[in-house]
């Protein structure tokens, strides 16, 4: 398969050092419960203690229900400055059959994570296995009412493909369209191609070495990876990364890979 060219965004300014933004997916410790915590976090929350090592989140919970709006408005208070929320998108717009879904659930999710202002990183779209490339149509709605609803572009839309009939050009075409990146992930049976984007940021996403969200990655396979990356820095990109192999080694990976990085 040929890499798509793009051109459309060939005029970005881009940042003169890129941002690189990077943590778990699911607020994962390194301690098994509060006991644990260091002196300075016993009396704060578990994402105050997390933000303390990590600038941003992967919001898995999203997924499995729409938080209030008053939550997200206080995990804001619980981080610093300069960190950064991803939120996945709800289940019940991403995963019925067809991608057929309701337009008022994406609003109400839009108003919901909107809340978290100025600490905005990436919206992750993923569909499962089942949706087809024949969505094609219905991709291209849910991508025209996200952006209706942010209009100024202030989430780094990103789209996870679990079925290969989306990678044709058909699809990057429509992405480049909407200002959304492809995820770069490693499912087995559905990883992505390399295609060319000029996009100003990347989403990468880890489920660990067999798709099965367990194990851990080698140091050679984490330099591999921290190579691109750093690569991407220094063309000005805003970089994503999360390790959703949560049952495995995520935060040795994590804290491994982020070593790597020139800072």
């Amino acid at each position: 398969m040929n890499p798509l060219q793009v051109t459309k965004y060939d005029q970005i300014d881009m940042n003169p050092e890129g941002k690189f933004y990077t943590g778990t997916s699911g607020l994962v410790l390194p301690v098994a419960n509060k006991l644990a915590f260091p002196p300075a976090y016993k009396d704060k929350s578990r994402l105050s203690y997390y933000a303390s090592m990590f600038n941003s989140l992967e919001v898995n919970s999203s997924f499995y229900k729409i938080p209030m709006a008053t939550t997200t408005r206080r995990w804001t208070t619980e981080v610093p400055d300069g960190f950064k929320f991803t939120f996945k998108l709800f289940r019940g717009i991403t995963h019925n059959k067809a991608l057929v879904f309701e337009e008022a659930l994406v609003e109400k999710f839009m108003h919901v994570v909107d809340q978290v202002g100025d600490k905005k990183g990436a919206l992750l779209v993923q569909f499962p296995a089942s949706i087809h490339f024949d969505s094609f149509s219905q991709l291209e709605h849910l991508l025209t009412i996200i952006r209706e609803y942010d209009p100024k572009k202030t989430w780094q839309l990103s789209i996870e493909f679990r079925h290969v009939s989306w990678y044709r050009t058909e699809t990057y075409k429509l992405l480049e369209r909407y200002y959304a990146a492809m995820v770069i992930h490693d499912m087995p049976k559905s990883i992505p191609p390399q295609v060319s984007s000029r996009l100003d940021f990347a989403y990468m996403r880890f489920h660990g070495p067999a798709g099965d969200y367990k194990g851990g990655y080698t140091d050679e396979v984490l330099q591999e990876y921290a190579d691109r990356i750093n690569a991407w820095l220094k063309e000005g990109k805003t970089v994503y990364v999360y390790f959703n192999n949560t049952i495995g080694d995520a935060l040795k990976n994590l804290i491994k890979l982020n070593g790597s990085i020139v800072k």
